[in-house]
């Protein structure tokens, strides 16, 4: 174990290697289906230790009073945190997939719908929007500090070419096609509140809320960040928007189990990738292509080891939430389940 100065003594301190296991075994974590030193070669080689050891969240500990067990885990061996860190992989890989597919056609919708305004020329709401944020004082030049970022990149060099680029100037007359395709999904949503407002478009507007969580999920899958290491936490508490709600209940979801399961913001964030997938993506062959992605990862994969979850209800009603979801609306002839 690593000693630290003693300005910072009240910090954890760093385990070595060789220690963790001990550690993890001290906690009652198991290791009856991968022996120990495959653990420790396994945390060496494929997934740091934090990362891993955060899906033990997920397990319950003993209640009190539980003698020289208070504080330790019920039910965890190793191989569950390593059979979780995979599923955590692989979902990361289809919802990013999922959100850049949301990204595009998101594109798609603002282009389409802007031919149907009068009044704009595909120059009018960008040259409102640049100008917004080069006045601003609450983030002031906030976005067009983001595109002089990328005068440089070879990826926007045809549009860049076209525009005087001074960074101390004004930023104008970028034509929507272009301008959309040089700012991040973030800058896109932001964007799109935007114009949803300076248009009156408040239908549409009502998805900005959804969206701007799906952008925090992005960040997290490009970042791999762990995703399903928090399951239990319930610290969301603001209202799902009605569109998700009647979604929800339409895929057999009970108001009760709704609005528990919302609470949590990782399911909230994934639930609204779900959602917002099937709403304003068109392409068919998309679609199917995804759906089997989901019928592969939820029907074979998540189940592969589905005894290891047979005592934990959390886990197995996180499941059975997302399984009315994709039996509504992704499923295929596949009969499977976690319980």
């Amino acid at each position: 174990m690593v000693e630290l100065k003693n300005n910072y003594k009240e910090l954890k301190l760093m385990l070595c290697v060789n220690e963790m296991i001990s550690y993890l075994k001290n906690k009652n974590i198991k290791f009856g289906y991968i022996s120990e030193s495959d653990a420790l070669r396994y945390l060496k080689d494929n997934n740091n230790y934090y990362n891993l050891t955060s899906y033990k969240y997920n397990f319950f500990k003993y209640p009190s009073p539980a003698g020289k067990f208070e504080g330790k885990y019920q039910d965890l061996d190793f191989a569950y945190l390593k059979d979780l860190s995979i599923i955590d992989y692989r979902t990361r890989l289809l919802l990013f997939k999922m959100i850049i597919d949301i990204e595009h056609y998101l594109k798609i919708k603002i282009l389409n719908s802007i031919e149907k305004i009068e009044k704009e020329d595909g120059y009018r709401v960008v040259n409102l929007y640049l100008d917004k944020d080069f006045n601003s004082d609450k983030f002031p030049k906030k976005l067009h500090n983001s595109i002089f970022k990328k005068v440089g990149s070879e990826y926007y060099q045809k549009i860049f070419s076209k525009y005087d680029i001074d960074k101390d100037k004004k930023l104008e007359n970028i034509p929507i096609w272009e301008f959309l395709e040089i700012i991040t999904f973030g800058e896109l949503v932001n964007f799109y509140d935007f114009y949803t407002t300076e248009y009156g478009l408040r239908e549409e507007n009502k998805d900005v809320y959804i969206l701007r969580d799906i952008v925090k999920l992005r960040n997290a899958v490009a970042h791999n960040s762990c995703i399903l290491s928090d399951l239990v936490s319930k610290t969301n508490n603001y209202p799902m928007p009605y569109k998700v709600a009647n979604y929800l209940k339409d895929c057999g979801v009970v108001k009760e189990t709704r609005n528990k399961k919302m609470r949590n913001s990782r399911i909230r964030q994934i639930t609204y990738t779900l959602y917002m997938f099937n709403e304003i993506v068109t392409s068919d062959g998309i679609k199917e292509n995804v759906r089997k992605d989901i019928n592969k990862l939820f029907y074979e994969r998540i189940i592969y080891h589905k005894e290891y979850y047979t005592n934990n209800e959390l886990l197995k009603s996180v499941y059975s939430f997302f399984d009315k979801i994709i039996q509504k609306n992704y499923k295929e002839n596949i009969d499977n389940s976690l319980t």
